[in-house]
């Protein structure tokens, strides 16, 4: 190879390093200014390289906007929460609605035991009403 070719390389290597470099800067300025969770995964595709490349390159930067807004927090119906990355959010919404189907299946339970309970309950109100106008008619028969 010429000389003039390996100047070629090397620059198209730079260039293309370059642009790299820029599409993950835009990237992860794209995310702050949206107020999406910056995780390398995200920067990655929004930037179109691989997350090996951000770990070469640019771990202690990402992983700073990681840290920073992992110690930020949501304000949710009066209630301080951590921010949470969208594969977060979408993991504690899942078991979130697991709790919900085992509550509402508790909750049938819980209302057919009921139900029985007061039917028996009833049952038993028969009875003593039966006893007590027996015990009232006795009591008169004998006066």
């Amino acid at each position: 190879m010429s000389r003039d070719n390996l100047e070629g390389v090397r620059q198209a290597r730079e260039l293309r390093s370059l642009q790299k470099r820029r599409a993950v800067e835009s990237a992860i300025e794209s995310l702050r200014e949206r107020g999406e969770t910056i995780t390398f995964k995200a920067i990655a595709t929004l930037a179109g390289v691989s997350r090996q490349y951000l770990y070469n390159n640019f771990k202690d930067a990402i992983s700073e906007f990681r840290d920073n807004d992992r110690a930020t927090t949501l304000k949710i119906d009066g209630v301080t929460v951590p921010s949470r990355t969208p594969e977060e959010s979408r993991h504690v919404e899942a078991l979130l609605r697991n709790k919900i189907e085992r509550l509402k299946k508790d909750l049938g339970a819980v209302r057919q035991e009921n139900a029985r309970l007061k039917l028996a309950l009833e049952k038993e109100r028969g009875k003593s009403e039966h006893f007590r106008q027996n015990w009232i008619n006795a009591r008169t028969r004998g006066s």
